[in-house]
């Protein structure tokens, strides 16, 4: 801050607070204005956080963004208080929401040609930001301003590790109420993206429209009323027509479209940019979306097309809005790079494919095509270990919005869970589907389609992967997960790599707790039966015994049933025959044990373990895998406890069977 004189404090924003500086002069050079914002944060880890994500906007390169100019955090003595600070232009011609008051205080209608060309590099700059994954998050009239020829500028945008201060925002909410007119129902929840920006945007609209007849402050009280009714818009619509507002009828089915509650039922940036009045403020603003889509000749495209793989990213790179550059370039990629893993361009392809299907979202071929190329290149990123970082957010991201843009395309769907499932290896991936609420979308589909093979197994491994992320847990929401995979487990028993996959998911979802006292005996049943099933299938064994180690160290029924099945064949039996099989193996022997020195917990059915000589089974495994120190403190233990035994069940049950006996006990 030394370099900088302050002219004027502004009023608080919701996260910090505005500066008008001027550069102090330096060998009679300088003296000019700034602005800066003042963020104050919790510690010093919030502050580097909020900076490299700054960094970011730094770099934006925009006719109508008014960017940051520079980034530094600061120390404030008086307060003891860390600050990031982020200097912006200045312009002496206000911002919008000055506009606006002025027609107020007038009683006047903002010009329609201004209202187009506001619409036009609005949607324009949005269009822009969204297509790299950034968002403004605070859009407002105040934070968009004027330039001496009298464009729009977008500025002071919203950092998500800011944004998402919770705490802080409901101080400032408190103070000043008004300051989250703007802000789309599922902001309020910090939940920002491509459709709050949107819901922002028609807000700003509305009240543009109705600054002829409404104050502010009814304005004001419009946009939140709009936020939890949308029927409330009748009434300032009706109106808009009575005054004849320009462009009323159209605006009148436009905004209502914009401001849907739910963000699924709202429009999408694509969809508006295909509006004609938005096209009209397209024109206006000299915007080169106004054509929207760039035609190239056929001839012209092929020709580009010839060469490697780096002519045809270059290719998507120079014609990114024409859909036929981009579907052409994308087939022609898929042959090139058939059979091939280790791609040294990988991670740029990436980037331009998952791009042009958000550019192109509405065309299922290119959409379909960019899914299959991607299946390829991602697989090949991850096994070898190639950038498999940087598939994270601005790779996910695409992806899970063309899947939802197509629930119903069961094509479409089993590629792009594929693509997810893949990318959930990656560590980093985890929080970011967590964040998108990926579970809720990937669960909604295996019911949908619980006889499509390919969906069932892709989703099943994400919500193993998910499930088994310490990071994630207890951040997602377990309602209905296990139901939903037992659903799946019990509709392919047959198919050993789908029970494969849905055993796993049972097993973490049991292990972190996310099992109703009433799923215990069902899911270790069917967890049983697959085993007897796919007893060949050495992960599936590993993770079916871990996962009734879990369910029988919290059920007495479970590991009754363990030892007594639902048809009243004999567990125990399985479990010898898959030690048999596996006896040479320490892994799967170890999930064996595991699983025994559970069951001994129970003194009822301790006496049945050491008379179908299970005790002899684990003498045979500690004498067989001396060296592996967990294996033998799980046998040591389960052998103390059978040692203890003194008569066997048949001694004391010579009316009934032990079965009926246990059952019935355990029944209560």
């Amino acid at each position: 801050m030394d370099k900088y004189q302050v002219l004027k404090k502004f009023k608080p924003g919701a996260l910090g607070l505005m500066l008008l500086v001027e550069e102090k002069k330096k060998d009679g050079y300088g003296g000019k204005k700034y602005v800066i914002k003042q963020v104050e944060c919790i510690d010093e880890q919030q502050a580097n956080d909020a900076f490299k994500e700054a960094m970011t906007l730094l770099k934006l390169q925009h006719q109508n963004i008014r960017s940051y100019q520079e980034l530094f955090i600061t120390w404030d003595n008086k307060i003891s208080s860390l600050f990031l600070c982020l200097v912006m232009q200045h312009s002496d011609k206000g911002d919008l929401s000055e506009l606006m008051e002025a027609k107020r205080r007038k009683r006047q209608k903002i010009e329609p040609q201004v209202v187009k060309k506001f619409l036009g590099q609005v949607m324009d700059t949005l269009a822009f930001l969204h297509r790299q994954n950034l968002f403004h998050r605070n859009l407002k009239p105040t934070n968009i301003f004027l330039d001496e020829e009298n464009n729009f500028l977008l500025g002071d945008f919203g950092i998500s590790t800011l944004m998402c201060d919770e705490a802080k925002w409901k101080i400032r909410a408190e103070e000043e109420p008004d300051l989250k007119s703007w802000m789309s129902p599922e902001a309020l929840e910090f939940s920002f993206g491509e459709k709050s920006d949107i819901w922002s945007l028609g807000c700003i609209l509305l009240e543009m429209a109705t600054c002829s007849f409404l104050k502010k402050a009814d304005a004001v009280k419009l946009l939140q009323d709009v936020r939890r009714d949308p029927r409330k818009l009748e009434t300032p619509l009706t109106k808009m027509k009575h005054v004849h507002v320009a462009d009323a009828d159209t605006l009148a089915t436009l905004l209502p479209m914009m401001l849907q509650v739910e963000p699924d039922e709202r429009i999408s940036l694509r969809k508006l940019l295909k509006e004609p009045y938005v096209q009209e403020g397209l024109k206006a603003a000299g915007s080169s979306l106004s054509s929207y889509r760039q035609s190239l000749p056929p001839a012209i495209i092929d020709a580009l097309l010839r060469g490697g793989p780096a002519n045809v990213l270059e290719l998507m790179q120079l014609f990114w809005d024409s859909q036929e550059a981009q579907g052409k370039a994308i087939k022609h990629l898929i042959a090139l790079t058939e059979n091939q893993k280790d791609l040294p361009y990988a991670i740029e392809l990436i980037n331009l494919v998952t791009r042009a299907m958000v550019n192109h979202e509405d065309v299922l071929e290119l959409q379909l095509d960019a899914s299959r190329l991607l299946c390829n290149t991602v697989s090949g990123v991850l096994e070898g270990q190639l950038g498999a970082e940087e598939l994270g957010e601005d790779t996910i991201t695409p992806l899970i919005k063309t899947m939802r843009a197509y629930p119903q395309n069961q094509e479409l769907l089993n590629l792009l869970c594929r693509l997810l499932m893949m990318i959930s290896t990656n560590e980093a991936a985890g929080e970011v589907f967590r964040k998108a609420g990926v579970l809720a979308d990937i669960l909604k589909y295996m019911d949908q389609f619980p006889q499509n093979r390919e969906i069932c197994l892709s989703c099943s491994n994400l919500v193993w992967s998910l499930f088994g992320n310490a990071n994630l847990v207890g951040k997602l929401p377990q309602e209905e997960a296990s139901e939903v995979i037992t659903r799946v487990l019990t509709g392919h028993l047959q198919d050993g790599e789908v029970v494969e996959s849905a055993c796993s998911a049972l097993w973490v979802l049991s292990l972190q707790g996310c099992l109703g006292d009433k799923e215990f005996e069902p899911v270790t049943l069917l967890l049983l039966k697959s085993l007897q099933l796919h007893h060949e299938r050495t992960l599936l064994v590993k993770n079916v015994f871990l996962g009734l180690g879990c369910l029988v160290r919290l059920s007495e029924l479970a590991a009754l049933r363990v030892i007594l099945t639902d048809d009243l064949s004999d567990g125990i039996s399985v479990i010898k025959s898959i030690y048999e099989f596996y006896k040479d193996d320490p892994e799967v022997v170890e999930t064996i044990c595991l699983l025994l020195a559970e069951m001994v917990q129970y003194e009822e059915i301790v006496p049945e373990m050491k008379s179908r000589s299970l005790y002899d089974l684990l003498r045979e495994m500690k004498a067989r895998f001396a060296s592996s120190e967990q294996l033998i403190a799980y046998v040591t233990g389960a052998l103390a406890t059978l040692e203890q035994v003194r008569f066997f069940p048949s001694a004391g049950m010579k009316d009934e069977p032990w079965e009926a006996c246990m059952m019935q006990r355990v029944l209560g």
